[in-house]
């Protein structure tokens, strides 16, 4: 296995009309290819599904036609910092992760609150009473100035960087832990219909998290800038569908031992 942790910007969201994050067109799952265009390689399939459907994924995917995602058989744990003064800054949170795991059919679990604050040098392996484990998520809520500390570009709200493992033959892309940090400064506090308010932002950065990448389609709210969406449309939808459950288990998962962060030898 190699690691690939992507980098701060890459799941980002930016108002005020400014884009940014990742690539637009990317790819979907293969047991969802239609029968209009009968592309020939798996790549090809899956672009087709995913342009034809409003969505993209946050990598293009290998030629053995696997994508960026977790293993939806498995809890994905999160914990969450909510470093600055923000009224119902946890619920909105606990809320946007609730509309994801119905649309994904994936089950998420907070694991409550931490202090931690995010890093580059993040582990995305923990050891703990049951053995190496996997990192739990990562949502942290900071000022304006750790903010801006973690990013280059001055029109991002939030940023989500997956870790990803991907395997030497190109079967595996799987999604392991990650950080969404959020400028808690920049949130609005008109609530979830308000564009600028946590619940949306977090839409869309836990979009980034679960494999989803940024589109241009009106009416959703994986556009880069969030297009003044404040739910998932169709196309987010589709892609969520496509990213959690229906895909499948891993046959062959990554393993904590499969990280860099491993101690060897030991």
């Amino acid at each position: 296995m190699i690691a690939l942790t992507l980098g701060v910007g890459v799941g980002a969201v930016a108002r005020d009309g400014h884009g940014g994050g990742s690539g637009e067109v990317v790819a979907a799952r293969k047991p969802h290819a239609t029968a209009s265009s009968s592309p020939q390689t798996p790549q090809q399939r899956l672009a087709s599904y995913a342009r034809e459907h409003a969505f993209a994924f946050f990598d293009p995917p290998t030629a053995a036609g696997a994508f960026d995602r977790w293993d939806p058989c498995v809890p994905i744990h999160y914990r969450v910092n909510v470093a600055v003064k923000l009224p119902g800054a946890l619920d909105a949170i606990d809320a946007a992760f609730s509309q994801v795991a119905v649309a994904t059919g994936m089950q998420f679990v907070d694991d409550g609150a931490t202090q931690e604050m995010p890093s580059d040098d993040r582990k995305d392996i923990r050891r703990t009473t049951k053995g190496w484990e996997w990192a739990p998520v990562l949502v942290a809520v900071v000022p304006h100035a750790a903010f801006r500390r973690s990013v280059e570009s001055t029109d991002l709200v939030a940023f989500a960087a997956p870790d990803v493992y991907a395997s030497d033959d190109g079967t595996l892309s799987q999604i392991v832990s990650g950080e969404i940090v959020v400028d808690g400064s920049r949130i609005s506090n008109e609530g979830a219909g308000d564009p600028d308010g946590m619940e949306p932002v977090m839409l869309h950065e836990i979009g980034h998290l679960v494999g989803l990448g940024h589109v241009r389609d009106k009416g959703e709210i994986m556009q880069p800038d969030g297009g003044g969406v404040v739910g998932l449309g169709p196309g987010d939808l589709a892609g969520l569908w496509a990213l959690g459950t229906s895909a499948g288990c891993f046959v062959h998962p990554a393993l904590p031992r499969d990280s860099s962060d491993f101690p060897r030898g030991g």
